[in-house]
């Protein structure tokens, strides 16, 4: 004989919890529990954390430029889920990683024009490309070519173009997107620049930074005050459209820099200090740190901000005449330590260090554009299946997937 047992409601939770996203979209039309469940906020959040506590790989989202089949001398986009598999060292193709590869197809609703998974862009300008400004729980903020900021999950294959800035139109911008823990919102923070102006008696003034946020609940932006940015003689502004989200707090790369100049050949002359800006979502309070003090000495280092291993990272080459690879960490008392220090063992000349992944391993882009995983503590080196444009347009994010929605 035989017997059939009835799951717990708990039972299924941890069942599905577990499952890819792609499978609990497919499942909502079960029944109508499981489409009430699969959007609840509580389920969501189990979703996310089972779902991602997996140690057996990491998911990177990877951006490269790759030349046109249809156009000579023009390059079009690809986004690549690259799943790595932190079991690489078995791996019996010692020079091949092992990984998984799905390139994404954005919604043509999207505005972008594309050809399957590749998006053509108007021109090979830097500014004329699509940036991945931030990710934080599946989502992903991305800036278009078009102009517009759009949320994006592309597990769900759900997205939203946010609404126009609440301030003027603005010369250029910094922008650092993640969660607000206190409010329980996903938001957009966005620093804005007004240029300069040359007076009449020669004097170079820089204007004022004007900040403001967007919050996904209530799909509307509203200016917040810019204490901090500045002091009496100096400004504060990131450099950097991608930041780094940790806990509530963004981090940007930036500078200090002097309000007024006696003249535009002054400013030239003018050595910018290099510091990190921090934003509180909690206080909505914005500060800065400075960098390690050997930068300020020897000012030939070319980092990035990254979250690795819980901690705030700095990491690139320090351009001098072996050009190590470091990695510093920020301590708990805003302080850095050095991780490490090693000159890579590579035939090509490395050219982008991209992302740093598991504790011991960081993606590096050469000269050619091939994609490979480098091996601190092995020294062993392994490519992906993947391949971009020399000199091409490239970022690289650790990433998680969900069901979060944006809608």
């Amino acid at each position: 004989m035989t017997y059939f047992y009835k799951m717990t409601e708990e039972m299924e939770v941890q069942i599905l919890a577990r499952l890819p996203p792609k499978s609990l979209m497919r499942f909502k039309c079960v029944c109508k529990s499981w489409h009430a469940l699969l959007n609840n906020p509580h389920f969501v959040a189990k979703h996310l954390h089972l779902y991602n506590n997996q140690p057996s790989s990491t998911c990177v989202l990877f951006k490269r430029s790759v030349l046109s089949r249809t156009e000579h001398n023009k390059e079009e986009l690809v986004f690549t889920f690259l799943i790595l598999r932190n079991d690489n060292e078995s791996n019996a193709d010692h020079n091949l990683i092992n990984c998984n590869v799905e390139d994404l197809h954005f919604p043509r609703s999207m505005g972008l024009k594309s050809r399957g998974q590749f998006i053509e862009l108007p021109g090979l300008e830097l500014g004329e490309s699509v940036h991945i400004v931030g990710h934080c729980d599946g989502l992903f903020c991305l800036s278009l070519h078009t102009g517009e900021l759009v949320f994006y999950n592309p597990a769900i294959k759900e997205f939203r173009v946010l609404p126009q800035s609440c301030l003027e139109d603005a010369c250029s911008c910094t922008l650092g997107f993640g969660y607000d823990p206190k409010r329980k919102d996903y938001v957009l923070l966005s620093i804005v620049s007004y240029g300069e102006e040359i007076l009449d008696d020669e004097r170079l003034v820089i204007h004022p930074p004007q900040a403001e946020i967007y919050t996904l609940s209530t799909n509307s932006w509203r200016e917040i005050e810019t204490h901090y940015l500045e002091t009496e003689t100096t400004y504060f502004w990131g450099n950097e459209t991608f930041s780094a989200y940790f806990n509530g707090v963004f981090y940007w790369l930036g500078y200090e820099e002097k309000k007024e100049f006696v003249s535009f050949y002054d400013r030239l002359e003018e050595e910018k200090k290099q510091v990190i800006i921090l934003f509180d979502t909690f206080d909505e309070v914005f500060h800065n740190m400075p960098l390690p003090d050997c930068f300020y000495e020897f000012p030939s280092h070319e980092m990035s901000l990254t979250v690795w291993n819980e901690s705030i990272a700095l990491f690139g080459f320090y351009r001098c005449e072996f050009e190590p690879f470091e990695v510093w960490v920020m301590d708990e008392f805003d302080g850095w330590t050095k991780h490490l220090s090693v000159v890579p063992k590579v035939d090509q000349e490395v050219d982008i260090p991209l992302a740093l992944w598991r504790r011991n391993e960081v993606l590096l882009v050469d000269r050619d554009g091939r994609i490979f995983s480098y091996n601190f503590d092995t020294e062993n080196l392994k490519y992906l299946p993947v391949h971009g444009a020399s000199r091409g347009d490239f970022q690289a994010v650790v990433c998680v997937n969900s069901i979060v929605s944006v809608k």
